[in-house]
């Protein structure tokens, strides 16, 4: 019997998070009745990776949150390259879909796609544009990936981007409407003040408290122009991420606190920023500290996401904004500490705790290290694709004996 073959089409644009499952599905995925080749697409000449890609014949095509979508022609009409080619396609949602909107909209007639996803607020998005076949799996680390425990040289670190929010909104002034700007605040801070909830969903909670006249303009905006919403609901997200973890930073000034991630804005005094620009130079900087604090970016809204994996498989206490979902993947307080992030108290007693508190803080840390390499390896998330792969390619060929 010849081999399932499976093309996996890499960008090289793909995310930190990715990595982790690039090397599990290059690692995991091929066996004795799949095999697996790694296409890298070439913007400067894709027609040369298409080329490859035909002669190589797979039956599935593999990628990250629609980045290795690749279009073509067909009797002058526009088609994704795994329906010209007559296979399935397979992306893994590994971001907010909404933030890849531009391509799903063009892709919602498109047949034989499949989509993996590693929050469950993601197939309800995905559903939404009236997609089906969604299947979810919760985030992975690829220990393989993680440097070996060593000197925690540096006391906290944030990691994740810290961006003055008002940045944001003069960059909104400059491009968006006034009334459309002026309700992306007020949903960006409704969410901020209500962390448990995304703006797509506060928008529908917020809009009917508004006058008729911006109601029936705005839903006018957004059923007339649903890409432009979406990128709207997008920079709305981003505010809101940024205005929580600004806030955060702006009372702990004078802490000795180093930022992994991207900045825009003047810190206060005695934070510092990290120089990296690799995924191994920010698991270098995370497996050096003793403690780590972040926050749930809006982007991830109710699933755990890589980065607070990454965290705790270096062995470094995770200190993350509480949510009632949190419980479904660690024990808080127990395998992780877990703050109240609208309470400044609560945040800062927290800090200096774990801080001066070495033990309790080890214990933290060696828990949530157990936690990951029992429960969020990427070992059994391949076996769930493949497994997946098997089925749907069982299924194509009972179909077509019965044809």
């Amino acid at each position: 019997m010849e081999k399932i073959k499976v093309a996996l089409l890499l960008s090289g644009v793909e995310g930190f998070g990715d990595k982790h499952l690039i090397k599990g599905i290059q690692e995991f995925l091929p066996d004795t009745e799949v095999e697996l080749k790694i296409f890298h697409i070439d913007p400067q000449n894709v027609a040369k990776t298409v080329k490859e890609i035909e002669e190589y014949n797979p039956q599935f095509i593999l990628d990250f949150n629609t980045k290795g979508i690749i279009w073509g022609e067909k009797e002058n009409q526009k088609y994704p390259l795994h329906v010209l080619l007559g296979v399935i396609h397979i992306t893994i949602f590994t971001e907010d879909p909404i933030l890849h909107s531009p391509n799903l909209l063009q892709l919602r007639n498109s047949p034989n796609m499949v989509f993996l996803i590693t929050d469950l607020r993601y197939g309800e998005f995905l559903a939404s544009l009236g997609f089906q076949n969604i299947y979810y799996f919760t985030p992975c680390v690829n220990l393989n990936l993680i440097p070996p425990k060593g000197e925690k040289e540096i006391s906290t670190i944030f990691v994740g981007n810290v961006i003055d929010p008002s940045l944001i909104v003069e960059n909104w002034s400059q491009n968006m409407d006034n009334a459309i700007r002026d309700f992306g605040i007020e949903v960006g801070e409704f969410c901020f003040r209500n962390p448990e909830i995304a703006p797509i969903y506060a928008v529908e909670y917020l809009l009917p408290l508004m006058n008729p006249q911006f109601q029936e303009s705005f839903n006018n905006f957004r059923r007339e122009n649903p890409h432009l919403y979406f990128l709207w609901l997008t920079q709305v997200g981003l505010y809101t991420s940024s205005r929580r973890n600004w806030f955060i930073l702006n009372f702990l000034e004078g802490t000795d606190i180093t930022i992994v991630g991207k900045v825009e804005g003047n810190l206060p005094e005695g934070i510092h920023v990290a120089d990296i620009s690799t995924f191994e130079e920010r698991i270098s900087y995370i497996n050096k500290a003793k403690l780590a604090l972040t926050a749930f970016p809006a982007f991830v809204p109710s699933g755990i996401g890589f980065t607070p994996l990454e965290i705790a498989a270096c062995e470094t206490a995770l200190m993350i904004n509480y949510r009632h979902t949190l419980g479904s993947f660690f024990k808080p307080n127990e395998e992780i500490i877990v703050y109240n992030p609208l309470d400044r108290m609560d945040i800062e007693e927290k800090l200096l705790f774990y801080l001066e508190n070495d033990e309790d803080r080890q214990i933290i840390a060696e828990k949530g290290f157990k936690a990951v390499k029992e429960r969020f390896t990427c070992e059994d998330r391949i076996e769930f694709i493949k497994n997946l792969i098997k089925e749907i390619y069982k299924e194509i060929l009972s179909q077509q004996k019965k044809q």
